[in-house]
């Protein structure tokens, strides 16, 4: 955790962004602290920026967030890629990134974010923009 980009999930059920910052911080359920009017976490006495993108007390923002996993085998990203979810939805990944990562039925979320979708995948720090095909 720590890297520009990265989303994470509370266990409130707050989702964030880290915004402009590259630290390497590596820990199972790290204990933090945060504060949401000045847009900062605490983990492990490191301070972060970042940005909230999903209020998990906010109904309006419920539509914002998706949660679910991909359904069978996750090989990374490759330019153009379709993924289906268990939930029955069909993404396809919308900007150029590869990244070779082999998972099976990885979790997944994805938010939106001035308007467009995003897929963050489990073990993978950098979410790649999707749009839904169904």
């Amino acid at each position: 955790m720590g890297n520009h980009g990265e989303i994470f999930k509370l266990g409130d059920g707050t989702v964030w962004k880290v915004e402009y910052e590259y630290e390497y911080l590596y820990e199972y359920y790290p204990g933090v602290i945060i504060c949401p009017s000045k847009n900062i976490v605490i983990v492990n006495g490191e301070k972060l920026n970042v940005k909230q993108l999903h209020e998990s007390t906010s109904p309006s923002s419920a539509h914002n967030l998706i949660e679910s996993q991909i359904d069978g085998d996750f090989n990374g990203w490759e330019g153009n890629t379709i993924y289906k979810l268990i939930n029955g939805q069909i993404w396809q990944q919308v900007d150029y990134h590869y990244c070779y990562h082999y998972s099976f039925a990885p979790k997944i979320i994805i938010f939106t974010e001035n308007g467009r979708h995003f897929m963050q995948v489990d073990g993978i720090s950098h979410a790649v923009e999707v749009k839904n095909l169904k």
